[in-house]
């Protein structure tokens, strides 16, 4: 080679590495250089393949990305492009830095059909017969920054008020696992910690919903493996600054695993317990009343069927959670029982009144379980995660298409769920509940469906029974 054909081959391969050269100029300037034979076609495709090799960057392996954990999970390259409309969102090309919007609307219709004695058991002297709101609207964003720092920040529109709800920042480890800091759910029951996108009923269980627990402020450990969840953490409670107010805390646990787990069948197991300090006045040296109540499976009609009154001088309380499910095919089931002892101190009682066991009482105990089972009458399976012991999006085989001839996914389920909080701080106040739901759930998308539930009641309190119907409806998206 020339001295001038070699300083045109530099010149050539120094433009084509350059971020400033377009692809296509870069093809014309080799093709012109070939053409005046200071260049072989040998030569120009080394410098192209020398210039490809410049452009590929090596994409980061981020922890959980292998079995997929949203936050490090890649977002779907389309026709190369790194921003995504679907669900919007956009990253750095290795990965390693993240931006994505999301959000959802639950919007719900319900009508009930009670007995009188049913209302009574709620001790509500008149109920709405039917109501449309709102169940969420919330709109947030999640990221990922430095391949290390996972954040979140989410916030509630629903019924005109604006709350926090999800908010963290959270640290990726090698061995995998992330610790976080924050506002989050306090690990607790394979139902509660399942995304309210992805539960089968319009509201989760009675038993659930009655001893759940809630997102709170704190510091909390997860582990992210293909198989197991393991989760431990401690939180405070509430976010709003009250004077007089010593906030309780609590300390919980939460460890699942699947010790079966193919393509098409799985078995889970879990279990959960989770103490608190209840919160307490300084002023008044007293405990806050305690409030732990469920409605009849549906927030459109407020007919409180558990916990209508308050429990009163509730020093702490430990939860205890036992949780299985399994599934093949298009067939699954899950169920839970939950367990709550709580201890009692009289003489701090917030309205002295309303306390009435009878002296040496210093605890009670509440319970319930819940059975569900469903059927994808379209071929789908239940998204079972081991990696977080919980349930995620179901996809349907094919979308709603009416022009194709297709109408998307459709499960028909049942569930049962009991909660028995009789025993109270206010004799003949406590109050039992059973609730049976029938549910049809249509999957237009992945991110948009619909829910119609039947529901019956039986109630129960000092005695007195009722039962009833209620029937309810949520059109949902997400994004």
């Amino acid at each position: 080679m020339s001295l001038r054909q070699l300083c045109a081959l530099v010149a050539a391969a120094g433009l084509v590495v350059s971020s400033g050269a377009a692809a296509s100029e870069t093809d014309r300037l080799l093709e012109m250089l070939i053409e005046k034979q200071v260049l072989t076609q040998q030569e120009a495709d080394a410098i192209r393949a020398e210039a490809a090799e410049e452009k590929e960057v090596e994409k980061v392996k981020l922890v959980g990305q292998e079995f997929g954990y949203e936050p490090t999970a890649s977002l779907p390259v389309d026709d190369g492009a790194e921003i995504f409309v679907r669900r919007f969102g956009t990253q750095t090309a290795d990965g390693s830095e993240r931006f994505r919007i999301r959000g959802r609307v639950q919007l719900d219709a319900g009508w009930q059909d009670f007995s009188d004695d049913l209302v009574t058991v709620a001790r509500e002297n008149e109920l709405a017969d039917y109501g449309v709101i709102f169940r969420r609207v919330r709109l947030g964003a999640l990221g990922l920054m430095r391949e290390r720092f996972e954040w979140q920040v989410e916030l509630d529109f629903a019924e005109n008020a604006v709350e926090i709800d999800n908010t963290y920042m959270g640290y990726l480890m090698d061995h995998g696992g992330i610790l976080k800091v924050g506002l989050f759910k306090e690990p607790f029951t394979l139902e509660y910690d399942t995304s309210s996108r992805y539960i089968t009923f319009m509201e989760r269980s009675a038993t659930v919903d009655t001893y759940k627990v809630n997102k709170e402020p704190g510091i909390l450990y997860e582990s992210l493996k293909p198989n197991y969840h393991f989760a431990l953490g401690l939180f405070g409670s509430g976010v709003a600054f009250e004077r007089n107010i010593t906030e309780g805390f609590s300390v919980a646990g939460r460890g699942t695993v699947a010790p079966y787990q193919t393509e098409d069948a799985f078995v889970h197991l879990g279990a959960a317990v989770n103490f608190r300090r209840n919160d307490k006045d300084q002023a008044l040296d007293a405990y806050l009343p305690l409030r732990l109540r469920t409605r009849e499976g549906m927030r459109v009609i407020d007919a409180r069927l558990v916990g209508r009154d308050d429990l009163e001088g509730v020093s702490d309380f430990t939860r205890y959670g036992l949780e299985f499910a399994a599934g093949r095919g298009s067939w699954w089931m899950q169920s839970e029982y939950i367990k709550v002892d709580l201890n009692l101190d009289p003489s701090r009682a917030m309205n002295p009144g309303d306390f009435r066991l009878p002296e040496g009482v210093t605890s009670i105990t509440q319970d319930g379980w819940y059975f569900y089972t469903g059927y994808y009458l379209t071929g789908e399976k239940k998204q079972y995660r081991a990696m977080g012991g919980d349930f995620g999006n179901v996809r349907p085989n094919n979308n709603f298409n009416p022009g194709k001839g297709t109408w998307g996914a459709f499960e028909l389920a049942f569930g049962y769920s009991v909660a028995d909080s009789l025993e109270h701080t206010r004799p003949g106040r406590g109050q039992k509940l059973e609730k049976y739901v029938l549910g049809l759930n249509w999957f237009l998308t992945p991110e948009a469906m619909f829910k119609f539930n039947v529901i019956y009641l039986e109630g129960e309190r000092d005695g007195l029974t009722g039962d009833g119907w209620a029937y309810g409806a949520r059109a949902q998206y997400f994004f």
